[in-house]
């Protein structure tokens, strides 16, 4: 089983503006044709190369003013048929289902996503702390439950959130293997996750540094290491590396166990 995570940055690529802390100010709000199309053909050919079972995609657009797809998460599925590669999968709101967020013009379209290439059903839950609160889970296998998480910069929301992701997972998986994966914001060193790890029962897998190192890090920061798993113990983990691919201001990561 190989899975494949990354923080797709809505394609708007990744610029070293003000030493890395600014977005590209035009692309945020308008969008970049160009660069869109770039990063799109070059998250296509990573899945490509790397052939995953499951995709765990996070920040994607499903159509505001500032794409020029129909849907990225559509497009990149469609991409992918076109070479021969079919997945499936689902695309749920960041922040909420049904609230008031949702329903704003920009805000409403962003997404994270799950892709699969055996129909695989995937499950939405929101987590009832900080802003970006999206579970998403699937069932990878009969005794094995993915859960993609995309969780709060602030600290205070963060460890909230990883409560709640705990207690959910107690509720969902009845025993059954656990792999969780995602952008834990954990700028602050992966530490903050020890009592998560305690709670679930997983272990904290760290591929390496998954964004850019910057000027001020050292003063601001105190890890890089943003995008990680977390496995049941008894999951055998053959492969757990960062893809030397600067998609966005993050770069991919992939797991993959023996089974």
């Amino acid at each position: 089983m190989k899975i494949l995570s990354c923080n797709a940055g809505y394609l708007l690529g990744y610029q070293n503006i003000l030493g890395g802390y600014v977005p590209p100010p035009v692309g945020s709000l308008l969008g970049d044709a160009e660069t869109e199309r770039r990063k799109l053909e070059q998250l296509v050919g990573v899945i490509e190369r790397e052939r995953p079972d499951v995709v765990s995609l996070l920040e994607v657009d499903r159509g505001s003013h500032r794409t020029i797809t129909g849907g990225q998460f559509r497009t990149l599925v469609e991409s992918l048929r076109e070479r021969g590669l079919s997945y499936g999968g689902d695309v749920a709101n960041k922040y909420g289902d049904g609230g008031i967020v949702e329903l704003l013009p920009f805000f409403g379209h962003l997404a994270n996503a799950v892709l699969s290439r055996t129909d695989r059903l995937a499950t939405t839950h929101y987590l009832s702390a900080g802003r970006k609160r999206l579970v998403i889970e699937m069932e990878l296998a009969a005794d094995t439950v993915l859960f993609v998480v995309h969780l709060s910069l602030g600290a205070r929301s963060r460890g909230r959130q990883l409560r709640q992701l705990a207690e959910l997972i107690a509720e969902r998986t009845d025993g059954r293997d656990v792999i969780v994966t995602g952008d834990f914001n954990t700028f602050a060193e992966t530490d903050e996750l020890d009592a998560f790890a305690d709670r679930t029962g997983l272990e904290t897998r760290v591929p390496g540094e998954t964004v850019p190192s910057r000027p001020l890090d050292d003063l601001l920061v105190t890890s890089r290491s943003l995008d990680l798993f977390l496995c049941s113990p008894s999951i055998d983990v053959e492969r757990c590396d960062v893809l030397d691919v600067q998609l966005s201001d993050h770069r991919p990561v992939v797991l993959e166990t023996g089974r």
